[in-house]
């Protein structure tokens, strides 16, 4: 249980840190091409996650500059909840830009551009106007990217095999910890995964459920 909480905790802060910083550049996307920028997107969805988790500890390492700069401001990578979010983050925000990209390049511009008219620069016209009216499918894409990474695991089990300090000390994200279940005995993981499986399927449900009820009304 504490593997799974420790894995919806570090996954539903991943969706919120996903809408506060990732909307802006999928609403950037979706009115500018950049290729450069829709490239470094992809680039996490297009590599062997286990190497997003090499990066993260070499990043980390004391060898390094970065690490020896990361290490004298007190952030550690390795083994920690900052790790084990910073991992998640990279391997399902492609999801979350992606899909929110959609959204904005699909929806109703008259309003947007009547605000423009009023003048309203961009950034005013995204909050005041873009924003509030996807609301909805913002969530709803945020809480796809939540699945996506509570069933992480090539980046996670190297960058953060446990997490050390805090309320889950010592403890494993879900899919690390039933992964060494069946290390162990295979029998003994099938329940743990199957706890997961209903978790991420209830979340999905909630998804679909929250989009078509609230992105209906316009919420």
């Amino acid at each position: 249980m504490k593997a799974v909480e420790l894995t919806i905790v570090a996954s539903g802060l991943t969706a919120a840190i996903e809408i506060l910083f990732f909307t802006h550049v999928a609403y950037f996307l979706s009115r500018r091409r950049n290729p450069f920028l829709e490239g470094l997107v992809d680039v996490p969805a297009s590599i062997p996650h286990p190497i997003v988790g090499i990066a993260l500890v070499i990043l980390d390492s004391p060898y390094t500059p970065t690490g020896q700069f990361l290490n004298s401001i007190g952030l550690n990578l390795f083994d920690s909840y900052l790790g084990l979010v910073t991992a998640l983050i990279i391997v399902s925000t492609p999801i979350y830009v992606r899909a929110a990209q959609n959204l904005f390049e699909g929806m109703n511009r008259g309003p947007e551009m009547f605000s423009r008219t009023l003048g309203a620069d961009e950034l005013t016209t995204f909050i005041r106007v873009v924003f509030p009216s996807s609301r909805a499918s913002l969530v709803s894409a945020a809480l796809t990217a939540m699945a996506r990474a509570m069933s992480e695991f090539g980046s996670i089990a190297i960058v953060a095999f446990y997490v050390q300090g805090g309320p889950f000390n010592l403890v494993s994200p879900a899919s690390v910890y039933i992964y060494s279940q069946y290390e162990y005995y295979f029998r003994s993981s099938i329940p743990e995964a199957a706890f997961l499986l209903i978790i991420s399927l209830v979340i999905l449900i909630i998804t679909r459920i929250y989009k078509r009820t609230y992105g209906a009304a316009g919420i």
